[in-house]
């Protein structure tokens, strides 16, 4: 079957996360047998319709943290030593997209070419991560919109990357929750939020990264050199909270252990300045994941960093991001992994030495293994050969 994927991916991004979520899914839908295809999409009128609908994301989740993030951007192009970092981590990871995911990648302009492309394809996939969240609703590109009604569209883990959909929004995320044949969500907060606004039913499965086992992943890093030789700590932070690194180097020195520390993955963030006795930038997907794999202690604020650590059985401790009372808080993932792994005591309560506290791996990896199974069966079913094709 010929299958198009709509992925969270993208060129000269960075975040770890995002292309190993979407590097992921390819992979286990070529090993069931299947031509996978990446739809990329770039609208003809692009200032036009961003003029147009900037009223409407003005007072969506999350634009107004955009806007000041690309401000705080631009403040400190200035900071020589952050843009060169931030350049050589864009070219390491723009390569390892170029090799992986480029060749796969179909390219289409304007609204109408996309619609009429969703003809050469047996089915259409959105794929995972927070690509449902309310600032992505006007593109009308994740949600599945420009598919045809004849072509079959599936969700595989997708998230809405918060906890309730603002109400001049609920119609609309209903009418496109509708048109998905199959429908899988990554949080169980997404399933409540699809059953409650639309008559589609939700599957929970996994995160794409969680569908691949420890061993395949290992089989990835056989050719990938360890870029830290010395026993560490590894740290993968991206919110600004000065007192958790604070606390972090306490540990490390303590336990007379160096930190590898990965800086300014989304933004600049003053706190990073400093932090961490080994801070390279010239880290692609797989070595991120090494990182992870060869770290004696793993502290991040993270899912897919968190979602790494427990694939490879490590000692971790994750922190919330997000205010947990905000609308707009992205918590859920995490809280929702941990309930369907049976995880407890890994969230950061105000002492930092719990991260030595034992983790009862067996039973984890056990609930894990039957979850990926079950994932992998709603994959199979979705992309079945319908009884009358």
């Amino acid at each position: 079957m010929k299958i198009g994927c709509c992925l969270a991916y993208y060129k000269n991004h960075n975040n770890y996360g995002t292309s190993l979520q979407g590097y992921a899914l390819v992979k286990v839908l070529q090993s069931l047998g299947h031509d996978v295809r990446i739809i990329k999409y770039q609208k003809r009128d692009i200032w036009t319709r961003r003029m147009s609908d900037a009223p409407l994301k003005l007072i969506s989740g999350g634009y107004q943290a955009y806007l000041r993030r690309i401000r705080k951007q631009l403040k400190n192009r200035g900071n020589s030593t952050y843009a060169q970092g931030i350049r050589v981590r864009t070219d390491v990871n723009n390569r390892f997209k170029d090799v992986h995911m480029e060749p796969l990648c179909d390219n289409y302009i304007g609204y109408a070419a996309l619609q009429a492309a969703s003809l050469r394809y047996d089915a259409v996939l959105v794929g995972s991560d927070q690509v449902w969240t309310p600032l992505g609703l006007y593109s009308n590109f994740y949600n599945l919109n420009f598919v045809v009604d004849s072509v079959r569209r599936i969700s595989y883990a997708s998230s809405f990357g918060v906890s309730s959909i603002p109400w001049w929004q609920r119609k609309a995320t209903g009418r496109y929750l509708n048109r998905i044949h199959f429908l899988s969500v990554r949080e169980i907060k997404g399933k409540e939020i699809v059953e409650e606004l639309s008559d589609n039913k939700a599957t929970v499965v996994c995160d794409p990264t969680l569908l691949r086992s420890r061993t395949e992943w290992e089989k990835e890093l056989k050719e990938v050199a360890p870029i830290v030789e010395v026993p560490y700590i590894f740290c993968y932070i991206l919110g600004n909270n000065a007192q958790m690194r604070s606390e972090i180097t306490e540990f490390a020195k303590s336990k007379g252990l160096k930190i590898v520390a990965l800086r300014h993955i989304d933004e600049y963030l003053r706190c990073d300045d400093g932090f961490g006795d080994i801070a390279p930038y010239d880290v692609n997907p797989l070595d991120f994941v090494q990182l992870i794999r060869n770290a004696r202690y793993v502290f991040t604020d993270s899912f897919h960093a968190t979602v790494f650590s427990i694939i490879f059985n490590r000692q971790f401790l994750t922190f919330y991001r997000y205010n947990s009372k905000s609308k707009n808080s992205r918590n859920s993932r995490i809280d929702s992994l941990f309930a369907l792994l049976g995880i407890s005591g890994r969230l950061y309560d105000g002492n930092i030495n719990m991260i030595d506290e034992p983790i009862e791996y067996e039973s984890v990896n056990e609930q894990l293994l039957a979850l990926r199974e079950k994932s992998k069966q709603f994959l199979i079913q979705a992309l079945s050969p319908f009884v009358d094709e």
